[in-house]
């Protein structure tokens, strides 16, 4: 029998702020001290009073707008109340009925579109220790710097079907989320969390299935692989004609599979109600537009624009609309030159030539403009490639001279005798001495095998010290045959 799954995704996002959601602390630093960025209102002390992060919900703003979702003018938070130690006032302030925004999409590569059912705020919780490095605790610690820090939920519609599709989208999430500098989404540090919530029923089938939730995936990998282990968990009972419980399990990466942790709780175990201490969210137009500004052209839109008006590759455009450092560098070349044969020798050495020494030099995203040869100086090495007046050996010679951007390109093949040479009648000599010393190749070549021709080439470039120009070594080789 086949089967299909159904998946969708909650992603937690920790919003790139100087301080908590509703309290002016300030955002602690990764390494700072256990529960020290606390005060009265993020741990929950009698009589303190919310109030709301501006800059958040700015940030939040773009988020939604940058997934294509629709803006509710108006929410509403909600006590979301449960008991658990990391929860200090026994609920958190979220959203429920009312969330900031709603039926949003998120484009994968393949075309498909994954809709976004919601995007709401929210504060997070604590961080319960049961460890302290490889000593095991037999108590829990909680550090509260976390807790009230900000977050966006992301909630999918059930519309990924295979763990790829999930990989995808998180990796996109990943890319529009950072490209709106809402976040670092970081999983190492807990900038972003994903729970997953999947179901399988058999093909053709339309009802869905019992839902099970996938919590503690620390990377977008054990995601991919919680996904496929619980599919065959659950194809596993549904043969047997076992019953797949609707519950709570937690991903085991050193068993690689998930283990039941508790029965899944329903809307309805939260009780939810409203939140009496805050006022209801009201948004006005400018600070939509002001958002809408931020954002500008997203990664899939500007994907889209290299390869139909440039012809570069899918790779191509994805890697050079990835993120905004690279995207600034990419369009200052635009800027200076759009000729589709110059861009293509510049797109060339952005692939192969800055990025091998960005990472040769773990030059951070944000220094890339700052710590890299400059846009200029690039177009300036492609433009000479398509003038022929250097070889593509030399074009790479020239991009490791010109890094420290203290010479021109065109001073330093001056000075480092790196121009091609067009000059005919010293190639057909060159050529005449390649013929001689490879007859057998020349045979070869005069017989129709276009191939024969690399050992005479390679004799001309080793004499000319990489100086003569291929593609007139290949007219002159065709002429004689």
């Amino acid at each position: 029998m086949d089967f299909e799954s159904v998946i969708g995704l909650e992603i937690h996002v920790q919003i790139k702020s100087k301080s908590k959601m509703f309290c002016s602390c300030p955002s602690p630093a990764d390494d700072a001290p256990a529960n020290t960025a606390i005060c009265p209102i993020c741990t929950g002390q009698p009589g303190a009073l919310p109030a709301l992060n501006g800059y958040a919900v700015f940030s939040a703003i773009k988020a939604a707008l940058a997934l294509k979702c629709e803006i509710r003018k108006e929410s509403v938070f909600a006590r979301k109340n449960y008991f658990y130690p990391d929860l200090p006032k026994a609920y958190q302030i979220s959203q429920y009925d009312k969330p900031l925004a709603e039926n949003g999409k998120v484009e994968l590569p393949s075309g498909k579109f994954i809709r976004v059912k919601r995007a709401h705020l929210e504060e997070d919780a604590a961080k319960s220790l049961h460890a302290l490095g490889s000593q095991e605790l037999d108590h829990t610690l909680v550090d509260f710097n976390r807790c009230g820090m900000p977050l966006l939920e992301i909630v999918s519609e059930p519309d990924i079907r295979t763990s790829q599709e999930a990989y995808e989208y998180l990796t996109e999430l990943k890319k529009i989320l950072r490209w709106a500098d809402v976040s670092e989404c970081d999983m190492e540090k807990g900038h972003l969390r994903c729970d997953v919530n999947i179901s399988i029923r058999p093909m053709g089938d339309k009802n869905l299935g019992k839902k099970v939730e996938i919590k503690n995936l620390n990377s977008f990998k054990a995601a991919k692989d919680a996904i496929e282990s619980e599919i065959k968990r659950q194809k596993e009972l549904f043969l047997k004609g076992e019953e797949i419980a609707q519950d709570t399990r937690l991903w085991n990466e050193k068993l690689q599979q998930t283990i039941s942790m508790r029965s899944k709780e329903m809307a309805h175990d939260y009780r939810y109600f409203p939140e009496p201490d805050l006022p209801p969210l009201i948004l006005k137009d400018e600070e939509i537009e002001k958002a809408k500004k931020e954002i500008g052209e997203l990664p899939v839109e500007k994907a889209k624009r290299y390869i139909s008006e440039f012809s570069l590759t899918q790779k191509e455009a994805a890697a050079l609309s990835e993120n905004k450092h690279i995207n600034s560098y990419f369009e200052n070349i635009l800027s200076l030159n759009k000729n589709k044969e110059v861009l293509r020798q510049a797109v060339n050495l952005i692939m192969t030539q800055l990025f091998a020494k960005i990472n040769e030099l773990k030059i951070k995203e944000n220094e890339i403009i700052e710590k890299s040869i400059t846009a200029q100086n690039l177009l300036q090495i492609a433009e000479l490639s398509v003038k022929g007046e250097i070889s593509s050996a030399a074009a790479k010679k020239l991009f490791e001279i010109c890094w420290d951007n203290s010479l021109s390109p065109a001073k330093a093949v001056e000075i480092h005798g790196l121009k091609q040479s067009g000059d005919i009648g010293e190639i057909e000599e060159w050529v005449k001495e390649a013929v001689s010393a490879n007859p057998e190749a020349f045979t070869d070549f005069k017989n129709g095998n276009e191939k024969a021709s690399g050992p005479i080439v390679g004799f001309v470039m080793k004499k000319s010290k990489g100086k003569a120009n291929p593609k007139i070594v290949g007219e002159i080789l065709k002429k004689i045959r």
